[in-house]
């Protein structure tokens, strides 16, 4: 099932920061300014292995409006608890959880599994 987290972000984290490997010749590589939280004109990111980029993503005004006060941003002072509901129906035994996260205002995608034993 799908669904969307309604907290508009706003600063995501700096600007550009380089990979390991990026050098000055890098195109589109990223510029020392760009360290921090800043903002500028939309530009594409150098994707190179290591990099991280949110060069037209990232900016002090959330993308929508919040849903309540206090309610944007990432503060790391809240967390969002989801629910998983098991069907009634399914047989006590071993199974896999699977979890994935599509950021919306990213190129990141975040995944986990876990063993998970019903019992009655």
């Amino acid at each position: 099932m799908w669904s969307m987290i309604p907290l508009p972000p706003d600063w995501l984290g700096p600007r550009c920061l380089a990979g390991p490997n990026d050098t000055d010749s890098t195109p589109y590589g990223c510029q020392d300014w760009e360290k921090n939280l800043v903002d500028g004109e939309c530009e594409p990111c150098p994707e190179t292995p290591g990099s991280d980029c949110s060069r037209c993503d990232n900016h002090a005004a959330p993308a929508f409006v919040p849903p309540c006060d206090g309610c944007q941003g990432s503060d790391h002072h809240h967390a969002i608890r989801d629910i998983v509901k098991v069907p009634s129906t399914l047989a006590p035994g071993k199974y896999v959880l699977g979890w994935r996260w599509d950021c919306e205002a990213t190129a990141q995608v975040w995944s986990n599994c876990a063993d998970v034993t019903l019992v009655l």
